[in-house]
């Protein structure tokens, strides 16, 4: 069974409600006010996830681009009041290994131990796919490639 995200969507903001609600109705309070409205904003916030633009955004193939000799890797948005998507631009030449985690890609340079680390929002055997599909046959060579899932 498979729940919709608007159906996700409403179930966090009804919880959100009856936090708020409940917490501004009781007589003994549990926790200050402050610390249950900066709850409230935060389970509120999580609603971006269920939005259209959050998936647009946090597509394999739009964080994942090839253009050119350059690989252009985006972290995922965890939030659009957080800059966190900035891209890197690699040359594909200089990558000597790949190793890929679930929602997670590292890439090391040259050989030498340094690189990058990247968030994704998709599981290792899809980057992987994704990323190989992006490279040539030759450049897969010259790769060391590591998968754990």
């Amino acid at each position: 069974m498979k729940i919709s995200d608007k159906a996700l969507m409403g179930l966090v903001l009804s919880l959100t409600g009856l936090l708020l609600v409940g917490h501004f109705s009781i007589e003994e309070r549990v926790l200050p006010d402050y610390l249950v409205i900066c709850m409230a904003i935060l389970f509120a916030g999580q609603c971006y996830r269920f939005h259209p633009k959050y998936k647009q955004a946090n597509l394999l193939n739009n964080q994942l681009q090839r253009d050119g000799q350059l690989l252009r890797i985006t972290n995922k948005s965890l939030h659009p009041m957080f800059v966190s998507g900035k891209s890197e631009r690699i040359e594909v030449k200089r990558i000597s290994k790949v190793t890929v985690v679930d929602e997670g890609l590292a890439i090391i340079l040259d050989g030498n131990g340094t690189g990058f680390d990247f968030f994704l929002n998709d599981n290792a055997q899809d980057i992987a796919e994704h990323l190989k599909s992006l490279l040539s046959q030759q450049e897969q060579a010259q790769i060391e490639f590591e998968v754990i899932s």
